[in-house]
């Protein structure tokens, strides 16, 4: 059953409309009606609604900024715009705000009963055919594409175990693996060093543009030689680099070539990208076999990028494995830790997890030739943390300054003890200022709308510009911490202040449904008996 929604402001069009739709045999259960594009954002807010019907010149809020407004906030749901325009330029401004159709006045009513019949059962088809269009998105370039990059990342982490099945998969995805010698590199990209400026890539499309253009890149820079570049998980591009017979040479020979490959390869991605990339790269090794563990060698390989910073391409056999494992595992409890300290907010669980860590790093803060440098380097990565959040926190986070906090010099257990208790202290301040900082955001949310609920053009969109939020986020924040929707929210103020007029003043209706927001009193009648479930007139005696 299907909800319909009709906006225009001629009353008689309206209902025209909802009788025909509601005569019809397509399977309508109710067709809602509003005066303007405000009235039809209170109901697309409120109701599950399948479609709009909305016409273009209207008081108040036009078609156009309603449908800007349903991109924003509904951009699944299909809007028919009936309009008496016929010019190119409205309809082509429909079209490209996502309008399903465009119908001129006056409408032959058998075109308007098969547009709404086509667009409801196309609705009511949608997740059959997105399923459709996944199968056949196998059998596409891009399907291809993704099953491609996919079985490449299975059969280099090692999932698919038996390397017999090589052959089979490669068939499957159109490519020839042939070797038989064979290194892989791994190239993680620095998000942080990327762009002209030197500015932050925050966004997912940011960042899948730069991955994108880093594979095209690594790609033409590798055409003279027989290699296959390809996605790997996150910041991380991957290659797999074939050697002839013919083409293997002595060690030095092989290092040779790979490390002036690995050097070409971030040199091209450092210019063209002006993003800075950290390349590992594995000896050769003869069998497909031997491809996981390559993967793994670069894979560490990569992580000696924390030991020394000034380089970027790092050839698995030049540095001892046992210094390297040892240092370089502290560097990643730490880099998992910061990340579980930046998304979690249970206070409940900081003893344990801090209490994990100290003792997951425990052999190296109590190895011969532990210095204090690598509780500071935590004690840092942390305090960066605490300074992103300054401004919730307050003067708080000047007493966790590491080198003030530690009171040097410390050595063995007792640096040990006082990093855990920084750690402690710094976390708790952190995830209350983090929990803080959202509710204050909200509190900020909700004055704005106590302010400009009588604001009859009030938007979502408004409320987030206030705050520097995405709309969606906003209204994932405001439903987490205040438990209903930002619109159930602006509802309840106009409901609870127009009901105090009602009872306490001797307003006119009208003059109620303009104070408190609304543009119509029809429309103020039909949203205060739908929250209290009865009239205003009733209230009032």
């Amino acid at each position: 059953m299907y909800t319909v929604l009709v906006v225009d402001d001629e009353a008689i069009v309206c209902e025209g409309i909802k009788k025909l739709l509601e005569a019809s045999d397509l399977n309508i259960s109710q067709v809602l009606t509003a005066w303007n594009g405000y009235e039809a954002l209170d109901y697309l807010r409120m109701e599950s609604v399948d479609l709009v019907l909305t016409d273009i010149q209207m008081d108040g809020m036009t078609g156009i900024e309603l449908m800007e407004s349903i991109l924003s906030e509904k951009p699944d749901i299909p809007v028919v715009v009936i309009s008496a325009h016929d010019e190119f330029e409205y309809a082509q401004k429909c079209i490209r705000l996502g309008a399903r159709d465009y119908l001129i006045k006056p409408v032959l009513l058998p075109q308007l009963l098969q547009v709404v019949g086509r667009e409801l059962s196309e609705r009511s088809e949608k997740y059959k055919l997105i399923l459709e269009a996944s199968i056949k998105n196998k059998f596409s370039l891009t399907g291809m594409s993704f099953l491609r990059t996919y079985l490449l990342n299975e059969m280099i982490s090692g999932s698919i175990e038996h390397s017999d099945d090589y052959p089979f998969f490669f068939e499957q995805i159109g490519v020839t693996l042939e070797g038989p010698y064979f290194s892989v590199f791994v190239i993680e990209l620095l998000w942080e060093h990327a762009g002209v400026r030197g500015e932050n890539i925050r966004s997912l499309q940011d960042r899948n543009l730069l991955k994108y253009a880093a594979v095209n890149i690594s790609e033409e820079t590798l055409l003279d030689w027989n290699a296959l570049v390809f996605y790997g998980q996150g910041n991380r591009i991957l290659t797999i680099l074939q050697f002839s017979e013919s083409d293997y040479g002595h060690d030095k020979e092989n290092l040779s070539k790979l490390n002036m490959i690995g050097k070409t390869l971030a040199n091209n991605i450092r210019q063209y990208l002006h993003m800075e990339p950290i390349i590992g790269i594995s000896p050769l090794r003869q069998g497909l076999q031997t491809l996981p563990s390559s993967y793994r060698e670069a894979s560490d390989a990569v992580k000696w990028h924390g030991l020394y910073e000034n380089h970027s391409v790092f050839y698995s056999g030049d540095f001892s494995f046992k210094e390297a494992s040892t240092r370089i595992n502290w560097q990643d409890k730490a880099d998992q830790f910061v990340e579980w300290i930046k998304i979690g907010k249970k206070q409940e669980e900081t003893e344990v997890k801090v209490s994990q860590f100290i003792e997951d790093i425990t052999p190296v803060l109590e190895a011969d030739e532990s210095t204090a440098g690598i509780s500071l380097s935590i004690a840092y990565r942390v305090y960066a943390t605490l300074l992103d959040l300054k401004e919730t926190i307050g003067e708080r986070y000047k007493a966790l300054e590491p080198v003030v906090f530690f009171q040097f010099p410390l050595k063995g257990l007792e640096l040990k003890g006082r990093l855990a208790a920084f750690l402690m202290e710094a976390t708790q301040l952190i995830h209350t200022s983090m929990i803080n900082h959202d509710y204050a955001m909200i509190q900020q949310c909700i004055e704005y709308i106590r302010q400009n609920y009588r604001n009859k053009s009030l938007k979502i969109q408004d409320v987030a510009n206030h705050v520097h939020l995405s709309p969606n986020y906003l209204s994932y924040l405001f439903k987490q911490i205040a438990g209903e929707t930002l619109w159930e929210f602006v509802t309840k103020i106009r409901m609870e202040e127009s009901r105090k007029l009602l009872m306490n003043t001797t307003k006119k209706r009208y003059e109620i449904a303009d104070e408190v927001g609304y543009e119509s009193p029809e429309h103020f009648s039909r949203m205060f008996k739908r929250y209290y479930g009865e009239s205003p007139n009733t209230i009032r005696g």
